[in-house]
């Protein structure tokens, strides 16, 4: 029997890594992937950012 009929999740996750795998070679996707990153680091500054400070 096949790891795909033994376990499908398994076969899916496989499949999940391998297009992630082909996507981190694409620029495109790797400067939106540290866009969305930035966007997410920045926010998190301001909303911690102490009242007092400027």
């Amino acid at each position: 029997m096949s790891a795909t009929k033994e376990n499908p999740k398994k076969a899916v996750r496989a499949a999940r890594v391998r297009e992630l795998q082909d996507k981190v070679y694409e620029p495109s996707y790797m400067d939106a992937a540290i866009q969305r990153i930035a966007l997410v680091l920045s926010r998190k500054l301001v909303e911690n950012k102490p009242s007092g400070r400027t």
